[in-house]
C-alpha cells in the first residue's frame, strides 16, 4: 500500500470515530462559533463575543461599511451597530470565515502556506460570487449562500492542516489533486456536522446530484456551482473536465431575463469587492 493511501485510511479512522482534531489556533473563533449557534442569543451578546476578539471586530466592522450592506455610505465605527446592520447570519459566516482560514497552521511550511493561500483566494471569490448570485438571480438567502461559499472546500483545508500528521499527502504533487478532489466532500461533511453547521448548508456544499448549471439557480447548491464556475481564482486542486468546460461556456452566454451572469457580475463588481476585501486577511 502506498503511503499517501494508507494516510487517507488513517484519516477516514478519524473521522468516522467523529475525531475532528483541529488546531488549537483557533479555539477562541470555535468557541465564539458555539455560543452564536445559542437560538436565544441577543443582539447585545453578539456584539459582546464580536467585540472581544479583535479580527473578527474589525471584520464585523469593514463588511457593516461595504457597499454589499452600506447602500447609505454612512461609516459605522462600533461593533454593535455593526452587528445590527448586518445580522447575525453574516457574523456566523465570519467567524467560521476565520475558522477555515486558521485551519492550516501559521508555522506550517512554506508549501502548505502558498496550497492555503490560493485555495483561500479561491474561496472567498466563491463566498462574494454567491452572494451577489443568489440575491440577483434567485430568491434564495444570500447571506446563506455567502457562508455556503465560504465553507464549501472546507474539506480540502481540514486535509491541509492534517498534512502536517500526514506529511505523505504532500509528498506525491501528481497524486494530491486527485486525492483532494475525491476525498474532500466526505471530509468536509464530518467537519461540518462536528460544527454544527445547518443541514442547508451541508447539503449545499455536497450535492451529489449537482452535474451541470442551473440558470436561475433553484438552491444553494446551483448558486455554488455558478459560483464556482465565474471565479477569477479556480481551485488549485481541481482540473476540470472539457465536458465541464462546454457547459460553462454556454451557461455564461445564456440569457437570463435579457442580462447575462457576466453582466450581472459586472453590475455587482463593487458589492463583489468589497466582500473579497473583508474576508481577504
Amino acid at each position: 500500500m502506498n503511503a499517501s493511501l494508507e494516510a487517507l485510511q488513517r484519516l477516514s479512522a478519524e473521522l468516522e470515530s467523529g475525531d475532528i482534531v483541529f488546531p488549537t489556533s483557533i479555539d477562541v473563533s470555535l468557541r465564539i462559533r458555539q455560543a452564536l449557534e445559542n437560538p436565544d442569543i441577543n443582539i447585545n451578546e453578539v456584539a459582546r463575543l464580536v467585540g472581544a476578539e479583535p479580527v473578527l471586530s474589525a471584520k464585523a466592522l469593514r463588511l457593516a461599511n461595504s457597499v454589499a450592506y452600506n447602500r447609505s455610505g454612512n461609516e459605522i465605527t462600533d461593533v454593535r451597530t455593526a452587528v445590527n446592520r448586518v445580522g447575525t447570519e453574516p457574523i456566523r459566516m465570519l467567524t467560521m470565515s476565520l475558522i477555515v482560514r486558521q485551519m492550516v497552521d501559521a508555522r506550517a511550511d512554506e508549501r502548505l502556506r502558498v496550497m492555503t493561500h490560493d485555495l483561500w483566494q479561491h474561496t472567498i471569490h466563491v463566498s462574494a460570487l454567491s452572494f451577489v448570485i443568489a440575491r440577483r438571480l434567485s430568491r434564495l438567502n444570500a447571506d446563506a449562500a455567502m457562508f455556503a461559499g465560504v465553507v464549501h472546500e472546507i474539506g480540502q483545508f481540514y486535509l491541509l492542516a492534517r498534512a502536517s500528521a500526514f506529511p505523505a499527502l504532500l509528498q506525491r504533487e501528481e497524486e494530491l489533486s486527485g486525492l483532494m478532489f475525491s476525498f474532500s466532500r466526505s471530509v468536509g461533511r464530518a467537519v461540518l456536522e462536528s460544527l454544527k453547521v445547518p443541514t442547508q448548508i451541508i447539503d449545499a456544499v455536497d450535492d451529489p446530484s449537482i452535474t451541470g448549471p442551473v440558470v436561475p439557480p433553484r438552491s444553494l447548491a446551483d448558486v455554488l456551482f455558478l459560483a464556482e464556475s465565474m471565479a477569477a481564482f479556480p481551485n488549485p486542486f481541481c482540473s476540470a473536465t472539457a465536458e465541464h468546460d462546454a457547459a460553462i461556456a454556454e451557461t455564461v452566454t445564456a440569457d437570463i431575463d435579457n442580462e447575462t451572469l457576466d453582466a450581472v457580475v459586472a453590475e455587482s463588481q463593487e458589492e463583489i469587492d468589497s466582500i473579497i476585501a473583508t474576508l481577504q486577511v
